[in-house]
């Protein structure tokens, strides 16, 4: 007879090997071991999904608007040109760009920047500012550039062709005929409304020419 037993039978309790309770660290608050390691293997495959994708950064992404060859002559460390007439290509990577890092736009003043960022900020892009006073301010300041060959920037560009303009009409108007006197009154009026709307339709048709392009 087992002692103990009630009946006073031999039957002995059987326990089944398969199964162990826990014991020890939780009963004092702690995690059981199988808690352990998978709060281990989740943080584990956190780990290998952060390092499969890039940080983001608050380092700005410069994005410089002028014309390659203004961006040649003068230009921020790391920036990247896109020049104005070639920005609409460029919407879907910029918004991957600034998903990650906040993109700063940059010109001469800063009057092409102000027309990118409107153009950026109404394809949906929210990450992105101008740059105050632009390139000129930058350089003012003392901060770093890279500079390279003396070329003719966009707004000198246009002073150019203005003051032809104006000379030749007053040229022709002098000594061929009166009519040709409306020629500089033209680009007066031209100029005029560029400098209260800071916009010029000069400056945006000549940055459509190939030589103020992206160079394949």
């Amino acid at each position: 007879m087992t002692p103990g037993s009630p009946h006073g039978g031999s039957h002995a309790t059987r326990v089944n090997p398969r199964v162990r309770p826990c014991v020890g660290n939780s009963a004092k608050g702690e995690k059981p071991m199988h808690a352990s390691l998978l709060d281990q293997e989740q943080k584990s495959r956190a780990a290998s999904r952060n390092q499969g994708s890039s940080p983001a950064t608050n380092d700005p992404v410069y994005i410089d608007v002028r014309t390659p060859q203004e961006f040649e002559e003068v230009h921020i460390p790391r920036a990247r040109n896109i020049p104005l007439p070639d920005l609409h290509k460029f919407v879907d990577e910029l918004r991957r760009i600034e998903s990650k890092s906040p993109l700063l736009l940059v010109c001469r003043t800063q009057n092409r920047a102000k027309i990118a960022y409107e153009f950026l900020t109404n394809s949906g892009l929210t990450n992105c500012s101008v740059l105050e006073a632009g390139i000129t301010g930058w350089v003012n300041e003392g901060k770093p550039i890279v500079q390279g060959q003396k070329r003719i920037s966009l707004e000198g560009q246009v002073r150019a062709i203005a003051g032809a303009f104006i000379l030749v009409g007053v040229g022709l108007g002098l000594t061929v005929h009166s009519g040709f006197l409306l020629l500089p009154t033209i680009v007066g009026v031209g100029l005029l409304h560029a400098g209260l709307t800071d916009s010029c339709l000069m400056g945006m048709l000549l940055s459509q020419l190939p030589y103020n392009r992206i160079r394949k």
